[in-house]
C-alpha cells in the first residue's frame, strides 16, 4: 500500500509540473496563431484562457479554486471583458444559495446531528448483512444531499470498519468476509456520489448547471424543481448499485450480524439523547428545506438564495441552548465550509460570461449545427458517456465547468433547448465509480486493505454503463416533463 501511494504521488507531481508549464504555453500558442475565420479576436483569446484553465484543472497544477480565479486578471488584460463584468460572476446570487447550504451543514457537523441521522437510518434497517449494507447506503446518500460527499464518506467509513470486523469474524471464511467488507466500502463511496445528485447543493456540478443556466440563458432551475429530476435518478441508481453489489458481484450469504447491530447500537448510545442544539439546527434545516421545495406553492417573497441566507443568519444568531453561551454556529467553526467551491463556481460563470460576450458560444454552436441530423437520444447518450469517462481521471467540477458553456453553445447551434445537453453533463459528472482517483469517496474507501483495484474497476464498469443509460432515459422520462423541454 505504501509503495503504491509513493508511486502515485511521484506520478502526480510529474503531471502537475508538466501542466504548470503547459497551461500558459498553450495559451501563448493560441494568441500567436491566426484567428479562425468568423471569430473575433477577443473570442480567440478566450479560447487561450479556457485552454490554460482546463490544462491546470486536469493536471491539478494549482488548487482548483485558485485556477478558477484566472479570469479576473486574464480576461480584462486580454480585453475579453472588463473587470467589473468578470468579478460580478463571483458574486452571482446562486452562489449565496450554496453558501447558505454549506453553513447549515457546518452547524450540523459541529453538533453531531449528521452522525445521529446516519446512525438512526442504519439502525432502522436491521441486522441482516444485506440490510446493514442498504442502511449504510441510504444514510450516506441522505447525508450527501446536504453535506459534502467527502465528509459523508469519512464519517461512514469510520462507522463501517468495526462493523466489517465483527461480521467478518462470524463468517468462518476469509474470502466471504472480504467480499462483505468490499461491498460495504464500495456502497459507502458510491452512495456518497449518487446522493449528491438529489439536490442543487449536493454536488458542485449541479450548482454550476443552475448558475450557468441562470446567468447565460435566463433559465431558473429552482431547488424543488431540480429535486424532481435528481431524486428519481438517485433513487434508481442507488437501487441498481445495491443489487449489483449484493446480488451480482459480491456474494456473502447470510453472515451472522448480531455483533454489528451491537456496534451500531453502542454508537447511538454514545451520542446520548438528542440535545437542544441538535433540535434547533434540525428545526432551522427543516424550515429551509420546506421553503426550498414549496416556496412556489407557499408564494414566499424569497427565492432559494434568500431562504438559504436567512437560515444561515438564523444559526449565527440563535443560541445553542446548552448553557455554554455560544450560538448554533460561530465564525470559528466555518473553517469546514468549502469556500473554494464558491470560487470554483465563480470561475465557471466567468468563462460562461466570456463565451456569451465574445460570440464564442455562437461560433461553437454554428460549427456543430450539422449534428442536428444525429438522433437526439444518441447525442445525449454520447454526452453522458464522454462526460462520465473523462470524470474518471479528472475533477468532476473541472469537467462540468469546461463542458457546460461549450455544450450550451452546441445545443443552441442545433436549435435545441440547452437543457438537453447541459443536464446530462451535470448528472454524469457525479457518476464516476471505476477509479480511486475519480472522486474523494473512492479514494477514501480505497484505503480499506481488503479492497483491490480490480474490485473497484469491476463494479465501476457496470455502474458507469448503467448510469449512462439511466441518464439518457431520465432525460425523456423525468427531465423533459419537469423542465418543460
Amino acid at each position: 500500500m505504501a509503495d503504491r501511494l509513493h508511486s502515485d504521488g511521484a506520478r502526480t507531481r510529474r503531471l502537475r509540473a508538466l501542466a504548470l508549464a503547459a497551461g500558459p504555453a498553450v495559451m501563448l500558442a493560441v494568441l500567436l496563431a491566426p484567428v479562425p475565420p468568423g471569430l473575433e479576436p477577443p473570442a480567440w483569446r478566450l479560447v487561450g484562457v479556457t485552454a490554460w484553465m482546463v490544462i491546470w484543472w486536469i493536471g491539478q497544477a494549482a488548487p482548483l479554486p485558485a485556477t478558477a480565479l484566472l479570469p479576473i486578471p486574464l480576461m480584462p488584460a486580454l480585453e475579453i471583458a472588463p473587470t467589473k463584468a468578470v468579478t460580478a460572476q463571483y458574486g452571482n446570487p446562486l452562489l449565496m444559495l450554496f453558501l447558505g447550504g454549506f453553513l447549515i451543514a457546518a452547524a450540523m457537523q459541529r453538533h453531531g446531528l449528521h452522525r445521529r441521522i446516519a446512525l438512526s437510518i442504519v439502525a432502522a434497517m436491521g441486522a441482516a448483512p444485506r440490510r446493514i449494507l442498504l442502511g449504510f447506503m441510504l444514510a450516506t446518500a441522505a447525508l450527501s444531499m446536504w453535506i459534502s460527499n467527502t465528509a459523508s464518506t469519512v464519517m461512514m467509513f469510520a462507522v463501517a470498519l468495526p462493523v466489517i470486523e465483527l461480521v467478518g469474524a462470524r463468517a468462518g471464511d476469509d474470502e466471504t468476509a472480504r467480499r462483505f467488507g468490499v461491498a460495504l466500502m464500495l456502497s459507502v463511496a458510491y452512495s456518497a456520489s449518487i446522493g449528491g445528485v438529489g439536490t442543487l447543493i449536493g454536488t458542485p456540478g449541479n450548482a454550476l448547471l443552475a448558475s450557468v443556466l441562470s446567468a447565460s440563458y435566463g433559465i431558473e432551475l429552482g431547488f424543488g424543481r431540480w429535486m424532481l429530476v435528481g431524486l428519481p435518478v438517485a433513487a434508481v441508481m442507488l437501487a441498481a448499485c445495491y443489487l449489483l453489489l449484493t446480488r451480482v458481484l459480491f456474494h456473502f450469504g447470510d453472515l451472522g450480524a448480531a455483533g454489528a447491530e451491537a456496534v451500531i447500537a453502542g454508537e447511538r448510545r454514545a451520542l446520548g439523547p438528542m440535545r437542544r442544539p441538535e433540535r434547533r439546527i434540525a428545526a432551522v434545516f427543516a424550515l429551509a428545506a420546506m421553503g426550498w421545495m414549496f416556496r412556489g406553492v407557499l408564494n414566499l417573497p424569497l427565492d432559494d438564495a434568500g431562504i438559504a441566507i436567512a437560515a444561515a443568519v438564523a444559526i449565527f444568531v440563535l443560541p445553542a441552548g446548552d448553557g455554554s453561551g455560544t450560538r448554533l454556529l460561530d465564525w470559528a467553526h466555518t473553517r469546514t465550509v468549502p469556500w473554494g467551491i464558491l470560487l470554483l463556481l465563480g470561475g465557471g460563470l466567468a468563462l460562461a460570461e466570456g463565451f456569451g460576450r465574445t460570440g464564442l458560444a455562437d461560433w461553437i454552436g454554428g460549427g456543430f449545427a450539422g449534428l442536428a441530423q444525429m438522433p437526439l437520444w444518441l447525442l445525449v447518450l454520447a454526452v453522458a458517456g464522454v462526460t462520465l469517462m473523462i470524470t474518471e481521471v479528472t475533477s468532476n467540477t473541472a469537467v462540468t465547468a469546461t463542458f457546460l458553456p461549450i455544450l450550451g453553445a452546441v445545443a443552441t447551434g442545433m436549435g435545441l433547448p440547452v437543457e438537453w445537453l447541459m443536464v446530462p453533463v451535470a448528472l454524469a459528472s457525479s457518476m464516476a465509480f471505476m477509479m480511486p482517483v475519480a472522486t474523494p469517496p473512492n479514494a477514501i474507501v480505497f484505503g480499506y486493505e481488503g479492497l483491490r483495484m480490480g474490485d473497484m474497476i469491476r463494479a465501476g464498469v457496470w455502474l458507469n454503463l448503467i448510469a449512462t443509460l439511466l441518464i439518457t432515459g431520465a432525460m425523456w422520462l423525468v427531465a423533459r416533463p419537469v423542465l418543460g423541454i
